[in-house]
């Protein structure tokens, strides 16, 4: 079985597409598809099917994308050991990462690895911490960004920063309340603008209204969106209070144009993180970026 086949088939899967899978790997169409073949040939077994325009492994071909990326990440380590060339990195690093570290911090990290291995190149997934999570669960990704910890046991994780979520108006909105000050029975009363569900940023505020017996369905929402800039836009135009990273507004704090409303009982921190499965497959750019981050943060595995 030819080791090679394995990258291309995995490739395929995480893109989904193989021609995607073909420009990624700087090889032809043709070859792809004549790779996936001989797999196929040689375990004896469907490996892929068309769901509608996406490429789909069977339930084969997912039995040999857990197993392959074990294989490959076996090989990545030996490769490591033996060969003394390995300082120079050429590919591409795909980072799926939620709102807030991709905002942010995500910059600061890339330019600092970017400094180390000038020719590896970056697309960044930008979804909820919840999607970060379906995609290192179901093999799509080893890595990724979020707000938020997983109950998966299997995924470890490294804090890169803290952060507090606060509840903001316009400056103007703010002067509705007393001294910047909201009752928890006024909540009820006001018209809210929140994330969407799966975001961190929502996540954590639920758990903060449960502890005080109120229900998230129970709020006035009249926005939910995917995005902490759009929000922005809807708070300046005075159509609510909405819930956001302090980081997220800090700008606007700074230049008096919203204000945070003081709600009793509400202190609520939360940390960002780097999140990785240590049983995934990592490709030799996914393992550098991961013993960076690991470095970074002083962190032993």
């Amino acid at each position: 079985m030819n080791t090679s086949y394995l990258k291309t088939f995995i490739e395929v899967i995480n893109l989904k597409n193989i021609s995607k899978a073909a420009e990624k790997m700087f090889i032809t169409q043709p070859a792809v598809s004549k790779q996936l073949q001989l797999l196929e040939k040689d375990f004896g077994a469907e490996l892929i099917k068309k769901n509608g325009r996406e490429i789909i492994p069977t339930e084969e071909g997912y039995l040999l994308y857990k197993y392959a990326k074990n294989v490959l990440s076996e090989e990545n380590k030996i490769y490591s050991l033996i060969r003394k060339d390995d300082d120079k990195l050429h590919g591409n690093l795909t980072v799926y990462t939620s709102s807030m570290p991709a905002d942010y911090y995500i910059h600061d990290l890339i330019i600092e690895f970017g400094s180390l291995y000038p020719d590896v190149s970056y697309t960044i997934k930008k979804i909820d911490s919840e999607m970060v999570f379906k995609n290192i669960d179901e093999g799509f990704t080893s890595f990724g960004f979020t707000g938020t910890l997983s109950k998966n046991k299997k995924i470890k994780n490294i804090c890169i920063a803290e952060d507090e979520v606060v509840m903001v108006a316009s400056s103007e909105k703010a002067k509705e309340f007393d001294s910047g000050k909201i009752k928890l029975d006024e909540l009820l009363k006001q018209k809210f603008i929140l994330r969407e569900k799966g975001s961190a940023t929502l996540q954590i505020f639920e758990n903060y209204l449960e502890k005080k017996r109120i229900k998230l369905n129970e709020l006035n929402i009249v926005i939910q969106a995917e995005d902490n800039e759009i929000i922005k836009k809807f708070i300046a135009n005075n159509m609510g209070i909405a819930v956001l990273p302090k980081k997220a507004v800090e700008k606007e704090l700074n230049e008096g144009k919203m204000s945070i409303l003081e709600l009793n009982g509400m202190n609520l921190k939360r940390n960002l993180y780097y999140v990785y499965r240590q049983d995934r497959y990592f490709s030799k750019i996914e393992e550098k970026f991961k013993e960076f981050m690991i470095e970074k943060h002083k962190i032993e595995e």
